[in-house]
């Protein structure tokens, strides 16, 4: 009896050095890999593979400063913050490079430390933000700092996390910032890390979109591309003085990176389109956002009823069209579209307004898979055109965007009158199928002036037949790139003031050029999408007592259950 005691007992120990040997075993083994699990849906707690390979291109400290702290923080700030740590640590579970703390910077009681503090931060690009808290005495205004600060290399870039959007809910721009987390912070990421920026031109000199009506645009490319103008028109070219500046501007566009075309409406002389030409050739690539008829919303505003007629010495349609695609003089309409206010009625002197469908604003929803258009939302067009594709050798053309089922073609000239958002669309009206209005030309395009008189033949300009391989895109509306102006202030690119929603065409317009310039990762970030669970607060006040009640009486009634349940049991097994 007493071996068997002894035998017992040496089991026992032995179980136990066993268990705390395997304990101390995966204690160890636990700090040279970690084990991570994510069963979400969308894997909102995983980064994606293009910033795992963005991170394993960092080798030294990146340190992040977030000033997402302090008790006084709304529970929508709360939610952030812990998104923000969330991306944060596993960030720093696949890099140990990385380092990141959460400060409070209202922390002191000393205003003027508060003060040269908000000041200090203001003046790196993080700008605080006022907001009201319902408090037990009333409303009361606090000033928080929705951002972050990371150092890489003695480089400091602002990280501004939290999305204001204008005409956008708290609840819609708190799941835009979640959503653009991981890209915020690997944008600044690979900021901090690029010494040199490519550079992009907006070409100029036939009346195309003026600075202010691309500012927005323009203000998000000069986050990562050095932006710049530049002038394509005529040279003299009468002496040697004339060649000389011929050559130095063919040489100066050879230099940029890519091109925008934002919407001309003067002629491109010959000249003009051997430079764009010849810039292709050398493996250039160029964004083209074109009107192919003339038709603004202004002379709507003055006058009821306008004419849309064709541009038709643009210039551009025999080079377009040597590089495969046309873009058709008519109009298309949609059922599916944007909407503008009509004078419906007038009471007591007041003009009543209401917003109607504006047929000739068509929604474009993305459907393409493609890494451009994957996971946008609807973007806007006015007064677009279709795309015919021609048949090119070489060229691979993707289509990128096209209108609903439900379109129509107007053939120009014709006139355009607000009275048709007044009047039931007929159905007959809009049965001319999906029509393309983007899509993405690549392959090694062959010149427009192969076997044609160059221009300026009598000057030795360089000349290229056959091109490198590039990429273009063509876009038939050249408004969908033009920012409102209110008040003498710029609105958000694609925000459409009378519905007071926030459209994609930036998104969209920033991915294409991320695309010709060949960076598919910021891409992917950017179109990452994370579904986040919010309360429905007023459901939340109005079911407060029942869900109060009812969490209360749970676990009392589960415990009571099992009680019964074990009692029951017992007595079933010892009743004989």
């Amino acid at each position: 009896m007493v071996t068997m005691n002894k035998t017992t007992k040496y089991q026992d120990i032995f179980r136990f050095l066993a268990f705390c040997a395997i304990v101390v075993m995966v204690y160890f083994l636990s700090q040279f890999n970690t084990f991570r699990w994510d069963l979400t849906s969308e894997k909102r707690f995983s980064i994606s593979e293009t910033t795992k390979t963005l991170l394993a291109d960092i080798d030294d400290i990146v340190y992040i400063k977030v000033y997402l702290e302090g008790k006084e923080l709304p529970s929508e700030f709360n939610q952030l913050k812990r998104e923000t740590a969330i991306l944060l640590d596993e960030l720093r579970s696949n890099n140990s490079q990385i380092e990141f703390e959460f400060i409070n910077p209202l922390a002191t009681n000393d205003e003027k430390s508060k003060n040269e503090i908000m000041s200090q931060l203001s003046k790196k690009g993080l700008i605080p933000t006022t907001i009201l808290i319902q408090e037990e005495d009333g409303m009361q205004e606090k000033v928080i700092v929705p951002g972050a600060l990371l150092s890489y290399r003695g480089k400091e870039v602002a990280i501004q996390l939290l999305k204001s959007s204008i005409g956008s809910s708290p609840e819609e721009n708190l799941r835009e910032s979640v959503n653009e987390l991981e890209y915020e912070f690997m944008n600044a990421i690979r900021t901090a890390s690029s010494f040199v920026k490519p550079t992009i031109a907006f070409i100029t000199g036939h009346d195309e979109l003026t600075k202010d009506e691309i500012e927005d645009f323009a203000i998000s490319l000069n986050e990562h591309y050095v932006i710049s103008r530049f002038d394509l028109r005529e040279i003299p070219t009468d002496s040697i003085t004339g060649e000389y500046l011929l050559k130095k501007q063919l040489s100066s566009l050879n230099k940029f990176q890519a091109i925008i075309i934002a919407k001309p409406k003067s002629t491109y002389s010959d000249l003009d389109k051997y430079f764009i030409d010849q810039y292709i050739m050398q493996g250039g690539k160029a964004l083209w956002l074109i009107d192919a008829v003339h038709a603004e919303m202004d002379s709507l505003r003055t006058s009821m009823e306008t004419i849309a007629f064709p541009i038709r010495d643009l210039g551009l349609e025999d080079q377009l069209f040597k590089y495969g695609v046309r873009i058709n003089t008519d109009l298309l309409t949609d059922i599916t579209s944007s909407k503008i206010p009509l004078p419906m009625s007038e009471v007591n002197n007041q003009i009543q307004w209401k917003l109607m469908p504006w047929y000739y604003s068509p929604l474009v929803i993305p459907d393409s898979k493609h890494s451009i258009t994957n996971n946008l939302d609807a973007i806007q067009f006015t007064f677009a055109s279709s795309i015919d594709t021609i048949k090119t050798k070489g060229i691979k053309k993707t289509v990128l965007l096209q209108t609903s089922q439900y379109t129509g073609t107007v053939n120009t000239p014709a006139r355009i009158s607000l009275q048709s958002a007044l009047n039931r669309p007929e159905e007959k009206n809009f049965q001319s199928g999906r029509q393309t209005v983007a899509i993405l030309l690549e392959g090694a395009f062959t010149s427009l002036y192969k076997n044609r008189i160059k221009p300026n033949s009598n000057i030795d300009l360089p000349f290229i037949e056959d091109g490198k391989k590039t990429r273009m895109i063509v876009v038939s509306d050249g408004d969908i790139v033009r920012n409102g102006i209110q008040n003498g202030k710029t609105l958000p690119l694609g925000y459409d003031k009378y519905e007071k929603v926030q459209y994609a065409n930036k998104k969209f317009l920033l991915n294409s050029v991320d695309y010709l310039l060949e960076d598919n990762a910021v891409i992917n970030l950017r179109s990452r999408e994370l579904k986040l669970r919010l309360l429905d607060k007023t459901r939340v006040h109005a079911e407060y007592n029942y869900w109060k009640a009812f969490n209360t009486a749970l676990p009392i009634g589960v415990i009571i259950l099992f009680g019964i349940f074990s009692i029951w049991i017992r007595k079933r097994k010892y009743a004989n």
